[in-house]
């Protein structure tokens, strides 16, 4: 086996998990499934293939300190807060900053559901093995199981390794139309969102692909304060998808064959948990398909209804219809005053 490094980034706003998250609150420190956070899960899936001290976490400056206390075996000078939001291309920049040019790196984010991590760190070890032979940048696909159109496809081309396959092309969310016809082909794979690259292959594409990225962060030193401000200040905020892999002609993707969600949203809770039955604090009247998650003592009660989620906590009530829980985050927004 392999030994990596990994980069987590943990930089969520805890907006598509309101009322249960909060921006004190997002989504990496829940406890959706079992007694322990997503970040903490994510920690203890990889802590066996590595040292602590390999092992750095993105996350934004205000959770600094609370990212330390959910994973206390890693060093506080591996956590890097951000002092402004910029996606995930300045923030896989600043990982790589701290990473050493020996081993491989992963790179995943901070709450991504992964039950089984022995197959996890196995199509790692496959990634890392083809670094070492192709050079050039890994991208994980999940095979897709339906017509997902919440999820970027990876269109793939010839196998150049065991496990490996060259990228054709990257594809935005698709409609439910254009889903149906990546799912009955063989090359075509849901985007993870994880990745792996050697130090020295990452800084030569990102310079070549993303100058602007690359020039405001190269010379940052991580572990000034006042370095980490400045250049994260002349940064452009953009995802590593558009700063880098959709523009590399060297990239690759090794299929994976994973039981995998990025637990995007409260649909993706439902998928995963079922839907609510009738009974205990739950009162489903002439209603179907409806899930309650619901931390409070009240009773809830539906009636008439079919395909909504009911989200009850302290800090909150969420009524929503199921095909429409990605628009959660516009609450949250106007909640914070934002935009949408």
């Amino acid at each position: 086996m392999i030994k990596l490094q990994y980069i987590i980034l943990a930089g969520g706003s805890g907006e598509r998990f309101w009322p249960l998250s909060t921006r004190e609150t997002p989504k990496q420190f829940l406890k959706l499934f079992g007694d322990k956070t997503l970040i903490r899960q994510t920690f203890e899936r990889i802590a066996e293939s590595t040292e602590p001290e390999k092992i750095f976490v993105i996350t934004s400056k205000d959770q600094v300190e609370r990212t330390s206390l959910e994973i206390p075996e890693i060093p506080s000078e591996n956590i890097l807060g951000e002092p402004f939001r910029r996606n995930t291309g300045p923030a896989c920049m600043a990982g790589m900053l701290m990473a050493a040019d020996s081993e491989p790196v992963m790179v995943l984010p901070a709450d991504h559901r992964i039950p089984s991590k022995e197959k996890f760190i196995a199509l790692c070890n496959v990634a890392a093995k083809g670094s070492e032979k192709l050079g050039g940048l890994f991208t994980f696909g999940i095979r897709p199981t339906r017509a997902e159109t919440g999820y970027g496809y990876i269109e793939t081309g010839q196998e150049m390794a065991s496990g490996i396959r060259e990228v054709l092309q990257f594809h935005e969310k698709p409609d439910r139309k254009r889903a149906e016809s990546y799912v009955e082909k063989e090359n075509y794979f849901w985007n993870s969102g994880m990745f792996l690259w050697r130090k020295a292959d990452f800084l030569e594409e990102m310079k070549g692909c993303s100058p602007d990225v690359f020039n405001a962060l190269i010379d940052m030193n991580p572990h000034e304060e006042d370095s980490v401000y400045e250049s994260y200040k002349r940064s452009p905020s953009i995802s590593i998808d558009y700063a880098l892999m959709e523009k590399s002609r060297n990239v690759f993707n090794v299929p994976a064959d994973l039981e995998w969600s990025d637990v995007g949203s409260w649909q993706s809770i439902r998928e995963l948990e079922g839907y609510s039955d009738d009974g205990g604090k739950n009162v489903l009247v002439d209603s179907k398909q409806v899930f309650i998650r619901n931390d409070e003592s009240k009773t809830v009660g539906v009636v008439g209804l079919e395909g909504i989620i009911v989200v009850n906590t302290s800090d909150g009530l969420l009524i929503a219809s199921e095909e429409e829980a990605q628009k959660v985050r516009e609450v949250a927004k106007r909640i914070k005053g934002e935009e949408i």
